[in-house]
């Protein structure tokens, strides 16, 4: 009876141990598509600044063109900040990220727990960058959107 019950809790962990596992490569392929994401948008940025800052010198030459850059630079500063990785070391994980990484950082322990454990916090780091690399990028993309109308806007009501 007790080695059934160790028999069926080995496999409950196994379980836990692979579904944590799955959820962290879903949580890498998201940060791989958030980066993907971000360095468009990188490359498409100052695209959108060479028209705007051409009908700045036409239209609105009254208007500092410090104004005119503060919301592109700002979406600019946050895209930059997105890419940005940002692994934290933790006396936790076993997943290790060093110069001066030696052989003895890398010792295998056949504990199902441990296992367990590792990987969920795992998840949990992986959980927290995709966190702040979605928030970085919903602020600039927010940024863009809301500053090139209002620029729009402005160029037409007092431009020429």
């Amino acid at each position: 009876m007790s080695d059934e019950r160790d028999q069926m809790d080995g496999d409950h962990v196994q379980g836990e141990t692979k579904y944590f596992r799955d959820l962290s490569i879903a949580y890498t392929d998201a940060i791989r598509s958030s980066d993907f994401k971000a360095n468009i948008a990188l490359l498409f940025l100052p695209l959108l600044m060479v028209p705007i800052l051409e009908a700045h010198e036409k239209g609105l030459a009254h208007v500092p063109l410090w104004v005119i850059l503060v919301p592109f630079l700002t979406a600019y500063f946050f895209l930059v900040l997105s890419i940005f990785p940002r692994y934290r070391s933790s006396e936790r994980s076993t997943f290790h990220l060093s110069r001066d990484a030696s052989p003895s950082h890398f010792t295998y322990t056949h504990d199902p727990l441990a296992a367990l454990e590792e990987v969920q916090h795992r998840v949990a780091i992986l959980s927290r960058i995709l966190w702040w690399k979605t928030l970085y990028i919903r602020i600039a993309l927010g940024v863009v959107l809301i500053g090139i109308p209002i620029f729009g806007g402005a160029l037409a009501f007092f431009g020429s």
